[in-house]
């Protein structure tokens, strides 16, 4: 099999499980009856049991009780991010969870999730992962405001809003030289609201784990970003931005839900 063979094999299958995955989350909190599940998918029995196993291996599901399967919950605090850090959200983000928690394995930082408002022009922080570090904790307690203005501030305040207004332009708009600097590389780069740390931020245009829409989908929908110490300036973060741009790509491109159209027009037909 060669590279390009393999790489669509493993895209079908991550389609596939991702199908049963947002089977799961339409359902909603609660076990559901494997039916129910089987049926929102399109696929077979068997592929739907093997789908299944593979989510409870990864600990996003399990089953309470023969032939019913639910979601794990959230974890609770205190390993949750800070009060007042993420903004309540109605986004389902199991799948950009899951792309959080690996770039913050990789990395051992702070890794931060954010959306923007048409309506405020500000952006919003509706995920975040690796907040539990004694010394980010103890840095952010010093600087109480710092909480907020992570959470929300205008989109030209630092990397994350800076990372999606370069992006929410269209080709022929003329751009600031940041700005163009910054869609060119597709990585933003600025001080963060906390003293001492940096933010090193890459759009993101679609979700991971969001069907795409051929033609509609928009220029910018959120971006990621690395919360890091002063102490990683350079190479370092030159590196965090190379990783976070690769990451999301391989975390969309191989994220799209080939199940879905299908059940709609099985549904239509």
């Amino acid at each position: 099999m060669d590279v390009g063979s393999r790489n669509a094999h493993q895209r079908r299958e991550r389609d596939r499980t991702l199908a049963v995955l947002h089977a799961l989350m339409e359902l909603g909190s609660g076990p559901h009856s494997f039916r129910s599940i089987a049926n929102r998918t399109g696929l077979d029995d068997s592929d739907v049991h093997r789908r299944l196993r593979q989510l409870f291996q990864a600990q996003l599901c399990h089953r309470p009780h023969y032939g019913h399967w639910e979601l794990r919950p959230a974890p609770a605090s205190p390993t949750g991010a800070p009060a007042g850090l993420v903004h309540p959200s109605t986004t389902p983000l199991l799948g950009a969870a899951l792309l959080l928690e690996g770039i913050h394995r990789r990395t051992q930082q702070v890794v931060l999730l954010h959306t923007y408002s048409p309506v405020s022009g500000e952006r919003l922080c509706i995920s975040a992962v690796g907040t539990s570090g004694p010394r980010f904790r103890r840095e952010l307690a010093l600087v109480p405001e710092a909480v907020d203005q992570l959470c929300r501030a205008p989109l030209d305040s630092d990397a994350p809003g800076l990372a999606m207004l370069a992006n929410l332009a269209g080709q022929d708009v003329p751009l600031r030289d940041d700005l163009r600097r910054i869609r060119s590389a597709q990585v933003a780069v600025t001080d963060s609201p906390l003293p001492g740390w940096d933010l090193v931020s890459t759009p993101v245009r679609r979700l991971p784990g969001a069907p795409a829409v051929p033609g509609a989908e928009p220029r910018v929908v959120a971006a990621v970003s690395i919360l890091a110490p002063h102490r990683t300036r350079g190479d370092a973060l030159v590196a965090y931005g190379r990783l976070l741009r690769n990451a999301v790509l391989a975390a969309v491109e191989t994220s799209v839900v080939i199940a879905r159209p299908r059940f709609a027009a099985t549904k239509a037909a």
